[in-house]
């Protein structure tokens, strides 16, 4: 997303797949490109490694993408909306500094219950609680300690700023979520 947004600098690369993979041959196939991969996590349909310095995470990600891809320098790239959806359940998982930053930035273009639809119709409806996922993105605790991303644009907000943003459009979030899910 910091690719095609250019709104900070990634720290990390993340691919994900629809089909399961083995961690095995990937680490294989690494080996032979000479990639020389320092192994950080790896699991069945997960795997995280340290390539040159980067942090390079592959997952099994069963949900479909809906959203068209975008391809840059022919790597196919999940859409902005399909990611959206995803940063929102990052952020009910984990709260991470980052996720916030990169969904307040979609946020500045894209309206929120088309957010909401791109989830039921990846998730599916059984899937999504509109009120967690609501006190997901107003709970800022873990997100606190989380160093700064390194930021490309001039005039990034400060991190009360965005805080301000999530608390003031949280009604209307939740208000999307409940009748796009049909409740």
């Amino acid at each position: 997303m910091a690719l095609q947004l250019g709104h900070r600098l990634s720290v990390d690369l993340d691919f994900f797949t629809q089909s399961e993979f083995s961690t095995e041959l990937i680490l294989q196939e690494m080996q032979k490109l000479r990639l020389s991969p320092q192994v950080l996590r790896e699991e069945r349909g997960t795997l995280t490694t340290i390539i040159k310095g980067a942090k390079v995470s592959m997952f099994h990600y069963p949900y479909p993408f809906i959203d068209k891809t975008v391809s840059i320098k022919g790597v196919p790239i999940a859409g902005i909306l399909d990611i959206a959806s995803m940063k929102i359940i990052a952020i009910s998982q984990r709260g991470a500094k980052r996720d916030f930053i990169d969904l307040y930035f979609i946020l500045q273009d894209m309206p929120f219950w088309k957010i909401a639809k791109n989830m039921i119709e990846r998730y599916g409806s059984n899937r999504i609680n509109p009120v967690l996922i609501g006190k997901s993105l107003v709970y800022f605790r873990d997100a606190e300690n989380d160093p700064e991303p390194l930021h490309c644009k001039e005039k990034m907000p400060k991190w009360d700023i965005i805080k301000k943003f999530f608390i003031k459009n949280i009604q209307q979030m939740v208000i999307d979520l409940q009748k796009t899910k049909g409740g």
